[in-house]
C-alpha cells in the first residue's frame, strides 16, 4: 500500500524535494500549519519513496481550516492544521483514496489549536 503525504502550500518541503529530485531547503515556512513545517526534509524521509510508493499531495491552508472544522463537528476533537491537511485529502483529493477498501487517515491532535484560533483561521480563509 502506498503512504499519501500531505502538505500544506507554503510548507511542503518534501512535496518540493521529490518534484526537484534533490532535498531543497524552503525560504521560509508560510503556511499556518507550522507544527509539522519543515524547511528541509530528513535525508531519511527524501529516500523513502526509493523504498516504498509515497505520493505527496499538497492542499491550501483553507483546506485544512476546513477539515479541521468539519472535523471538530463530526467528531468534538480540536485538531491543528498540520492534521487538517490529512484529513483534506478525503475532500481534496478524494479520488486518491477512491481506489482503497478501507483508507487510514492517521490522525493527531495539537497543542497548537484553540476554539479561538479555529475561529480567527475560518475568517481568515473560509
Amino acid at each position: 500500500m502506498p503512504v499519501i503525504a500531505v502538505e500544506t502550500e507554503g510548507a511542503a518541503s518534501l512535496h518540493e524535494s521529490l518534484k526537484a529530485n534533490e532535498r531543497i531547503i524552503l525560504p521560509a515556512i508560510t503556511s499556518i500549519a507550522t507544527s509539522l513545517g519543515a524547511r528541509q526534509v530528513a535525508q531519511h524521509v527524501f529516500d523513502l519513496p526509493k523504498q516504498h510508493p509515497i505520493e505527496s499531495v499538497l492542499v491550501s491552508d483553507a483546506d485544512a481550516v476546513a477539515a479541521c472544522l468539519k472535523f471538530a463537528d463530526a467528531r468534538r476533537i480540536l485538531v491543528e492544521p498540520a492534521c487538517g491537511a490529512a484529513l483534506a485529502v478525503a475532500d481534496v483529493h478524494a479520488g486518491l483514496l477512491a481506489r482503497f477498501d478501507n483508507p487510514l487517515i492517521e490522525v493527531c491532535g495539537g497543542i497548537g489549536v484553540s476554539l479561538e484560533k479555529l475561529r480567527l483561521w475560518k475568517e481568515r480563509f473560509l
